[in-house]
């Protein structure tokens, strides 16, 4: 019998997808003041997701009162057996915002940086030990983290367990196996700010403050995630080492500055977050004739 013909790989993907989650947690640190936020993602992915393009849009709740961010993404996913590399860079972009001053001083002086973007290096890596176990590994370089002029690495391990539908014998079959438990542990290494409001590189001048050590912390998740087709529920606990104080020096929320210098933000918090998402790799309910209404099929 002749080989079966195999299709060429792809030449472009694309997906997209939104999510809404109870509150926008970034490693450990509410982005929206532990409340909800809506956000929105796109890529484009070329020969057969090699590389790879896109942006996604978050609602902050922040400081500097940005319009949201906006992060910018570009890659490469190299893959090797149970391996694969994703070799990337992410630019955060925070439009509009606005330097927080205190107005109880003359001349005003400031007290968060006047623009917090920032560019990030990415490595991160995935091994798929068994059909149901992936385990991750990930390290994220920041030379210039929030604008500060001072250095953030985050270093982190990852588990994804798919169970199996045996776990839920009174769910309907069709319902029972889109259930999985992953978790994350990391540590976030930061360095000194040395900003205008800090204090250039030590600076004591009037008017200013001296630069001061960012804390470094540790981080954690665990939850439980349930996909349907194109829609993914997710419930995950979050919590760092951080203390209240630690947590207002690293995030100059701006109810430290009236309630004796603490901030809730970087507590433990139970979050939950419903994401609606699709790819030419894996069209869902768009590859069938009903399209959308197969969602309640």
């Amino acid at each position: 019998m002749p080989v079966e013909a195999k299709a060429p790989d792809p030449l472009i993907g694309f997906s997209f997808g939104s999510r809404y989650q109870s509150d926008y947690n970034f490693r450990g640190v509410s982005q929206s003041n532990l409340q909800g936020s809506y956000q929105t993602f796109f890529e484009a992915q070329f020969f057969n997701n090699f590389a790879y393009a896109g942006f996604a849009t978050y609602q902050t709740r922040l400081p500097t009162r940005p319009d949201m961010e906006f992060d910018l993404v570009a890659g490469i996913r190299p893959t090797f057996d149970k391996f694969t590399f994703d070799l990337g860079v992410i630019y955060y972009f925070y439009p509009n915002e606005q330097r927080l001053l205190n107005p109880f001083t003359n001349p005003a002086t400031p007290l968060t940086a006047a623009n917090t973007d920032f560019l990030e290096f990415a490595g991160k890596m995935t091994y798929v030990a068994t059909d149901n176990l992936t385990l991750g590994a990930n390290v994220f370089f920041a030379p210039n983290y929030l604008g500060l002029h001072g250095e953030g690495t985050y270093t982190s391990g990852t588990a994804a367990l798919t169970l199996p539908a045996t776990f839920f014998p009174w769910l309907p079959e069709a319902y029972a196996g889109g259930f999985s438990l992953s978790g994350e542990i990391g540590h976030y290494f930061l360095t000194s700010a040395k900003t205008s409001a800090t204090g250039p590189f030590g600076s004591t001048a009037p008017g200013r403050f001296p630069s001061f050590d960012l804390p470094s912390y540790l981080y954690g998740n665990i939850g439980l995630s349930y996909t349907y087709k194109n829609i993914v529920l997710d419930v995950r606990y979050h919590n760092t080492d951080l203390t209240a104080q630690q947590c207002f020096a690293l995030t100059g929320d701006f109810r430290g500055f009236v309630n004796g210098g603490t901030s809730r933000w970087c507590g433990d918090a139970i979050i939950g977050s419903i994401t609606f998402q699709t790819s030419t790799a894996s069209p869902g309910i768009y590859s069938e004739p009903g399209g959308l209404l197969n969602l309640f099929r």
